[in-house]
C-alpha cells in the first residue's frame, strides 16, 4: 500500500514537472486584396509549416498597403507582411531578403491600345522607346524606376483610372506584371486593349516578407522555413502553380529585353545567390540552395 502511495505521489509530482508543449506564437497576415497576394499567403503557410513554432492568422480587416505597413510598424494586429522591397521600407521594418517571387515583379509587359502595336514593334534600343510616355500610379515604385532611366511617365490615382487614361490616349504602353497582365487585356479587350509582343522591361525587384524591427524572432522562423522549402522543392513547386501559366504566355526569351537600373535597391538585395531570381534562361530549372 505504501509502495503504491509512493508510486503515485512520483507519477503526479513528474506530470506537474514535465511542461506542457508550448502553444504556437501567432504570426498575424493582413488579408489578401488579390488571387496573386493568395500566393504570398500559400508561401507564408509553407514557410511556417517547415520552420514550426509559429501559427499563421489572418487578419480579417481590409488594408491597403500603406495602412498594413504602418499597423505593423506601429501597432499589434500584424505580424508580418508582404511588400516590394526598397530602402525606406528596409530601415521601417526587418526585411527576410528571400524574394518571394523570385523577381518576377520586376518584369514587365506593355499593355497598349491595339492601334499602337507597330510602333513598339519598331522600338530596337530604350532611347526608341522614351520617345513615348508610360502610365504608373503616383506613388508606385516603377514610377521612379521608369523616370530614373530616362522614360516619360504620365502619373494617375489608381490602376482603374490609368486604364481609361490609357484607352482615352493620355500615354503610350502602362507596364504590369507578367502574372497580372494577361487578365487586364482581356478585361479590357473590347476597349481596345492588348498585350504588346515584341518588347519586356525588366529592372531587379523583389517582394519580401517584412517583420517588425523588434520581431527578430519570427524574422529567423521565416527565413529557416523558406530556406528549407528551397532545399526540399517545395518553393518551386508552389512558384510554378501559382505563376507558372503566366510566365509561358509571356514568351521573355522570345522579347528584345531593356534592363532597367533600379536606384531604390538596397545594397543587401541578395543579387548574387542567383538561384533566389527567376530569368527566362533558367525558367524550367527548380531552384535548390547553394551553401
Amino acid at each position: 500500500m505504501l509502495r503504491t502511495r509512493a508510486s503515485a505521489a512520483m507519477l503526479t509530482l513528474f506530470c506537474f514537472a514535465v511542461p506542457a508543449a508550448a502553444a504556437p506564437l501567432r504570426a498575424a497576415y493582413p488579408k489578401p486584396q488579390t488571387e496573386f497576394e493568395q500566393g504570398f499567403v500559400d508561401l507564408l503557410k509553407l514557410a511556417l509549416s517547415r520552420a514550426g513554432g509559429y501559427a499563421p492568422q489572418e487578419w480579417l480587416v481590409h488594408m491597403e498597403k500603406g495602412r498594413a505597413i504602418h499597423e505593423l510598424v506601429h501597432g499589434n494586429q500584424l505580424d508580418v507582411v508582404w511588400a516590394v522591397a526598397n530602402r525606406e521600407r528596409e530601415q521601417q521594418m526587418l526585411p527576410v531578403r528571400i524574394p518571394l517571387d523570385k523577381g518576377i515583379s520586376g518584369w514587365r509587359l506593355l499593355l497598349v491600345n491595339k492601334g499602337d502595336a507597330a510602333k513598339f514593334g519598331a522600338v530596337r534600343a530604350l532611347p526608341d522607346l522614351a520617345r513615348w510616355t508610360a502610365g504608373q500610379g503616383q506613388d508606385w515604385a516603377d514610377t521612379a524606376v521608369l523616370r530614373a532611366n530616362g522614360l516619360p511617365v504620365v502619373t494617375g490615382n489608381n490602376s482603374k483610372g490609368l486604364f481609361s487614361m490609357l484607352i482615352a490616349g493620355r500615354f503610350d504602353y502602362f507596364p504590369r506584371s507578367a502574372r497580372q497582365i494577361w487578365a487586364e487585356a482581356e478585361q479590357y479587350q473590347a476597349r481596345g486593349l492588348a498585350v504588346e509582343d515584341s518588347l519586356v522591361l525588366h529592372y531587379p525587384a523583389a517582394v519580401y516578407f517584412f517583420v517588425n524591427r523588434n520581431n527578430a524572432a519570427l524574422a529567423a522562423a521565416l527565413e529557416r522555413g523558406l530556406l528549407a522549402a528551397i532545399d526540399d522543392g517545395s518553393f518551386d513547386r508552389l512558384f510554378h502553380a501559382t505563376h507558372g501559366e503566366a510566365l509561358r504566355r509571356a514568351q521573355f526569351g522570345k522579347r528584345r529585353i531593356f534592363h532597367l537600373n533600379n536606384p531604390d535597391l538596397s545594397p543587401e538585395t541578395p543579387l548574387a545567390r542567383k538561384q533566389f531570381w527567376y530569368t527566362p534562361d533558367t525558367e524550367a530549372r527548380p531552384m535548390r540552395r547553394q551553401p
